[in-house]
């Protein structure tokens, strides 16, 4: 009888890396919640009405744009959130600072408990690891809304 063998993962997969260069010197610099807002929705605008997103905007020390990451899509009235992923993705691309993005389909601006507490949440957590979480903003179709501005982070 011929030996069966059970093929284990290392037989299938060698070794990953990922490499992060940049391609460009950044050029788009962030130094408001309005121009957070303006740089980000066309990254909302198909979706906007439908069902929430969340992105992670990765700054340099100089608050200039290096990465717009799509953290999770949800339905009409929630998303999740890892805080792990976000500050993992942050350390990969060694970024100094970060801005939570998400949109609200129902246009209401105001912050659920959950939007609030998440944003505290990555701004504690983020401190930890010397990255600063700079804000966390909801944005509509209509406008905005920054816990930064707001005196919430």
């Amino acid at each position: 009888m011929e030996d069966i063998r059970i093929a284990t993962f290392k037989d299938f997969v060698g070794e990953l890396t990922a490499i992060y260069r940049r391609t460009a010197l950044p050029t788009i610099k962030i130094d408001t919640s309005r121009s957070v807002r303006e740089f980000i929705y066309p990254f909302f605008e198909q979706i906007m009405d439908d069902h929430e997103e969340v992105k992670i905007i990765h700054l340099n020390r100089k608050n200039q744009v290096v990465n717009v990451h799509h953290l999770s899509s949800g339905t009409d009235s929630g998303c999740l959130i890892s805080i792990k992923d976000i500050l993992r993705q942050a350390i990969l691309i060694k970024t100094s600072c970060l801005v939570l993005v998400h949109n609200h389909p129902s246009g209401n601006l105001t912050p659920s408990e959950a939007d609030k507490h998440i944003s505290n949440k990555l701004s504690e957590a983020s401190k930890l690891l010397d990255i600063a979480t700079l804000d966390s903003i909801i944005i509509t179709r209509e406008g905005y809304f920054s816990f930064a501005d707001e005196g919430l982070l």
